[in-house]
């Protein structure tokens, strides 16, 4: 397992490069939500201690192939069990990954970690649907290009070729992301998610199932984001949306059965079945199109805007029933995009809106501390339709409060005795009020409102926007009536706005231009960019030409004089280098390089290599030359380490 074994400076080297490779692809499946933490971090934690210990830390090249033989099998028996191929391949890499880290450094075990950590990143790209996957891919650039760099001078006839430095190889790093950039766009996109199923952790949104209790919410508001909406026009249809989008009511499930602690779903035949990739039209309206961009979430309901008159191209199978809640088959555990048209009034999808059934103006369950409540409200009352708005108004009067205490045996009465609460607690007392006096009601639950996002112009509807508000039967239709007071909307303010604002406009960019790139955004992308050229295409020129010049000139006059400078350092050190070389008995021809010679007999065969490297990268290479002074310190630091 050990070695006292001395590996020269090139070798070493490319231990440490190609390993920043391998740990580079790693690091890309780590944020995967599909990849055990098992499996990348044994690789990880290999890798960490053969960075510490170096090369002595190693297992021979027919141990490290049984670690992958036994991967090979296990992975084998993984997919007998049931994994996806996807997931079970990448299992086998990360072990791969283990083998190779611990195998002997040679060259061709160099040559395997890069292999291994680009497949690792091909897999990643798969599996990995983060904004932070940008670090590792930039990092497995950078790491390639220095280890490819150093294992090509690896041995050469007369020694190891010098590694160019950093800073040259800086100069083409935006040469390299340019061209993955030109290739991502031309390239056809494939997909992978259909083999994978949804193990991807989603986001719980308490309140959108087919059942919920009075007391099930939550005590925080929730900053996570659940939609990002913008707008798809050009124009002046975009620069109306942010009036358009905001203030909307985003519908969900819609719940008519009170049980006398919460509320169940009705059973609601499904009047349409929708395949993935068909369109859904709810008016004939003009509206404005929106492009949704939806987190993967625990529910399967899509939550509809006031004013949708379509949804082109429903990513998976969906149905919509007879209340008009639109879901799919089952909770997608991947993002989504979904092409909305939004007219400009508040209209809903009534096409798909049955009449009232018995159970929505089911007054068994109703409390008789609430029956009470209602009658000394409304008691001044002209008719049904005064006391309807009577309740409203004293509801809406009340406060707003996460904290309040609820008896979850009796959760309406405690509400009316202290007067504050959360949303469900408003809605389900006025609809229960409302069918105490023969409306037939129930609860909807979704979104309202949401931060608009000033630098990126697009919508952002976080979970501390969820919400209740009541459905009323109303003039032969369904009537939105919201008891909550409005300092509801008062204690949403976020902190750090401006980074926020900044971060989630990245996140939509990614998620725009990498997840969800298509034909589509490719045509849309290239149209920017010809309306970029057309208005600032002379400017752009004169700015090339300019840089141009400068480089032209820097390069004619500064490099020459730094060439004439580098020249007469380079003669003085020479001829300080021949100096000491002769006192120790050793003569050099004018032409003759410091390898052709032989070592000093005071300084060691390796300390006299290093060193001989080390004087040909300033003599010859791009390093600075090295001055009088610098020659003697290094002079004096070769002698005393012998």
């Amino acid at each position: 397992m050990s070695s006292t074994v001395q590996y020269a400076p090139a070798l070493l080297r490319a231990e440490r490069l190609t390993l920043a490779v391998l740990l580079s692809g790693v690091a890309s499946l780590a944020l995967s939500d599909f990849v055990s933490p098992l499996y990348w971090g044994l690789s990880v934690v290999a890798a960490l201690w053969r960075l510490w210990r170096g090369p002595a830390f190693h297992l021979t090249e027919m141990q490290a192939s049984f670690i992958g033989w036994a991967g090979f099998f296990w992975v084998a028996l993984e997919l007998l069990l049931g994994r996806e191929l996807v997931v079970a391949f990448t299992d086998f890499l990360l072990i791969l990954a283990l083998a190779v880290v611990v195998e002997a450094p040679t060259p061709r075990n160099h040559l395997h970690r890069m292999l291994v950590g680009l497949f690792l990143l091909l897999a990643a790209a798969v599996l990995t649907d983060s904004l932070l996957f940008v670090l590792p891919l930039a990092a497995m650039l950078w790491f390639l290009w220095r280890a490819a760099a150093c294992l090509y001078g690896l041995n050469w006839p007369g020694g190891d070729l010098p590694v160019t430095p950093p800073g040259q190889d800086l100069r083409w790093m935006p040469v390299m992301v340019g061209v993955v950039a030109l290739l991502f766009m031309a390239l056809p996109r494939f997909e992978f998610h259909s083999l994978l199923m949804a193990q991807q952790p989603r986001m719980h949104s308490s309140g959108f199932s087919d059942q919920v209790q009075l007391g099930d919410f939550a005590r925080q508001l929730d900053e996570h984001v659940v939609m990002r909406v913008e707008s798809t026009e050009a124009g002046e249809k975009r620069s109306a949306f942010r009036r358009r989008i905001e203030g909307r009511y985003w519908r969900g499930v819609a719940l008519s059965y009170f049980t006398g602690s919460g509320w169940r779903r009705a059973p609601n035949p499904y009047v349409r079945q929708l395949t993935a990739r068909s369109d859904l039209l709810f008016s004939t309206a003009e509206g404005i199109g929106t492009a949704v961009y939806r987190e993967a979430s625990d529910h399967p309901y899509v939550h509809l805007p006031d004013g949708v008159v379509s949804i082109r191209r429903i990513p998976e199978p969906a149905r919509i029933d007879t209340v008009g809640a639109l879901s799919f088959r089952a909770a997608p555990g991947r993002r989504l995009k979904l092409f909305m048209q939004l007219a400009s009034s508040a209209a809903r999808p009534g096409r798909y809106m049955r009449p009232p059934l018995p159970l929505e103006r089911d007054r068994s369950m109703i409390p008789a501390a609430l029956n009470r409540w209602r009658q000394v409200v409304t008691a001044s009352a002209g008719g049904k339709r005064q006391a309807l708005a009577m309740m409203l108004n004293r509801l809406k009067s009340w406060d707003y409060d996460l904290n309040v205490p609820v008896d979850a045996a009796h959760p309406i009465g405690s509400f009316l005795q202290h007067k504050r609460g959360h949303c469900e607690l408003f809605a389900t007392s006025f609809a229960l009020a409302a069918r105490s006096l023969g409306f037939a009601t129930r609860v909807v639950n979704g979104y309202y409102g949401g931060d608009w996002n000033e630098v990126g112009g697009f919508l952002l509807i976080r979970k501390k926007h969820a919400h209740s508000w009541v459905e009323v039967w109303l003039d032969g239709g369904w009537q939105r009536m919201d008891p909550t007071p409005p300092s509801r909307w008062l204690t949403t303010a976020d902190q750090f706005m401006a980074f926020d604002e900044l971060w989630e406009s990245a996140k939509l960019a990614w998620y725009r231009y990498v997840l969800s790139f298509e034909d589509s955004d490719r045509g849309h992308l290239m149209r920017v960019i010809r309306q970029l050229v057309l208005a600032y295409g002379v400017q752009l020129l004169i700015l090339i030409g300019a840089v141009y010049l400068i480089w032209w000139t820097y390069s004619r006059y500064c490099g020459r004089f730094n060439a004439m400078v580098k020249r007469r350092h380079n003669d003085v050190a020479w001829s300080l280098m021949d100096l000491w070389l002769r006192r120790r008995g050793i003569g050099r021809r004018k032409s003759q390089p410091l390898r052709a010679i032989s070592h000093p007999e005071e300084v060691s065969e390796m300390r006299w290599r290093v060193f001989v490297q080390a004087w040909e990268a300033q003599a010859y290479g791009g390093t600075p030359a090295w001055r009088r002074r610098d020659l003697k310190r290094h002079l004096r630091a070769l002698l005393r380490g012998c």
